[in-house]
């Protein structure tokens, strides 16, 4: 029995240069607009103030030209990208934490273990 499979894969060399050539544009400027948006947040996270007066998404639109859907879309993923990375760093703090409250109960084990024993005599 044959199976029919269906893609929505698009080839460049398929594809007309002019297209290739917009498309690859428009990604990397929605990256750049990414970045930009992830960096701001960090920022301000860091030094604990605003650096624009108007929304993210505005600074992104006016810095960037695009229009609503793409810097709204940027500036989601950057906030997305932020709270993942806030929260895998609570982690890695829980997690060193736990390994900094076992190191004695180690050291003592070791110390037990490779101490000579000495006897009065």
């Amino acid at each position: 029995m044959k199976k029919a499979y269906f893609s929505r894969r698009l080839y460049k060399s398929e594809i007309d240069i002019l297209h290739v050539t917009e498309t690859s544009y428009a990604l990397e400027l929605f990256h750049q607009a990414k970045r930009f948006a992830f960096q701001t947040l960090v920022r301000e996270k860091r030094w604990e103030r605003k650096l624009h007066q108007e929304s993210l998404h505005i600074v992104v639109k006016k810095k960037y030209g695009l229009n609503d859907y793409f810097a709204n879309s940027a500036v989601r993923e950057a906030n997305a990208l932020f709270s993942s990375l806030m929260e895998l760093n609570k982690m890695h703090l829980q997690q060193t934490e736990e390994k900094i409250k076992d190191v004695p109960v180690v050291l003592v084990e070791c110390q037990r273990s490779t101490s000579p024993s000495v006897t009065k005599e």
